[in-house]
């Protein structure tokens, strides 16, 4: 395996770690999938949200009955760049919590670990 190959498998294993967080509503794995400082922005709908990851977590925490949803949740980790010790992905998510998202995630490599740093996302849920 090249170093390229080994980085993206790497930043594609820190997006199915978010993933496999959300959808058991899980908010310690979504703690571990991100660095503790990281920041969400995006849009629910019209509304902009600007908030410390920490945010999200209560959102997963708060999340009741995953198996309402999660039989209808579908994702595709869509596109991987990796520079060095930084990469972006994107990841389209249907059927989260009933919503359908597009996450673009910051990520950074800090000692061999690739975590999410960011996330800016965009519900994208019909009219």
């Amino acid at each position: 395996m090249t170093q390229q190959t080994a980085d993206h498998e790497g930043v594609r294993s820190a997006v199915e770690a978010y993933v496999a967080a959300v959808r058991a509503a899980d908010p310690e794995a979504v703690r571990a999938a991100f660095r503790p400082d990281a920041y969400m922005w995006g849009y629910l709908g019209p509304q902009l949200v600007s908030a410390p990851i920490e945010a999200f977590c209560e959102v997963v925490a708060a999340d009741a009955d995953p198996g309402a949803w999660t039989p209808a949740y579908t994702y595709a980790i869509r596109s991987v760049e990796v520079s060095g010790d930084v990469a972006v992905a994107v990841l389209d998510e249907s059927g989260y919590q009933g919503h359908d998202f597009t996450d673009h995630f910051s990520l950074v490599r800090e000692d061999g670990v690739w975590r999410i740093a960011g996330k800016t996302f965009f519900r994208r849920d019909p009219d």
